[in-house]
């Protein structure tokens, strides 16, 4: 093999196969904490330290995937969690101010019973100037197309009354609206119940709040007006998933 195709393949392999509005491996460098990473962790750049955190340790949480009906979505093996997030507030405790370069989320903040304190968190635990790198499903581009989008004010309601518990209604509408879901569809006629089961087991897997770009964009706005932070990157507005990168001053 000549060395420019040897050289091409490596280029390939390394940047071509990202989604053109994934930026997170330009963003993220140096110390990171990933959130949430399960069995499919994202291919950061050879030079950064990764650590990772979830919401249980990595027995339960394999209890609790090998209850979902994807066949083969999780079959990987998982990253070694380091750290524990605890209910209710979901915060990481263990993990001191301006601790990390960077923190990287990707389909978690979706399950997060406070969305705004979560990124809050985030920032708190992130280094002057500092990245966290979100990336949260497009509702409509999901099997939560049919479902209302989370209206901001809410979020921010949650936030400012700190309430981090998932209503009864918010997880009635998740196994109503969901479409085509085999978890949901099982579930459909006895909702309620289902219901109450979802939100005391605290299992992390459902969509409680679902995010399009507008009301993505307004909570991200109040988000870096209350941290001394700025949006600095932003896609989503065609995409499958919404991917938004915040600096913090």
């Amino acid at each position: 093999m000549s060395k420019l195709k040897q050289f091409k393949n490596k280029i390939k392999k390394k940047y071509l196969w990202r989604k053109y509005h994934d930026m997170a491996y330009f963003f993220c460098k140096g110390r990171g904490l990933e959130v949430g990473a399960l069995s499919s962790p994202y291919t950061f750049n050879a030079d950064c330290k990764l650590e990772y955190a979830d919401i249980y340790d990595n027995d339960k949480l394999r209890e609790i995937l090998n209850k979902i009906p994807l066949e083969n979505l999780y079959k990987n093996k998982l990253v070694k969690v380091k750290h524990i997030l605890k209910p209710p507030k979901y915060f990481f405790d263990d993990i001191e101010n301006g601790t990390f370069d960077f923190v990287y989320s990707s389909h978690s903040l979706e399950h997060s019973p406070n969305p705004v304190a979560a990124l809050t968190e985030q920032l708190r635990i992130t280094k002057s100037n500092g990245i966290i790198y979100s990336v949260i499903p497009n509702k409509k581009n999901t099997y939560d197309r049919f479902r209302k989008v989370t209206p901001c004010v809410d979020l921010i309601k949650k936030f400012e009354n700190n309430i981090f518990e998932h209503t009864l209604e918010e997880a009635i509408d998740v196994i109503k609206n969901s479409d085509n879901h085999e978890l949901y569809n099982k579930n459909k006629k006895r909702a309620e119940e289902y219901a109450k089961e979802m939100i005391t087991n605290k299992e992390g897997i459902h969509h409680y709040h679902t995010f399009d770009e507008t009301n993505t964009m307004e909570m991200i706005i109040y988000i870096t007006k209350k941290n001394n932070s700025y949006l600095e990157y932003f896609s989503g507005f065609q995409e499958r998933d919404i991917h938004f990168a915040i600096r913090k001053l």
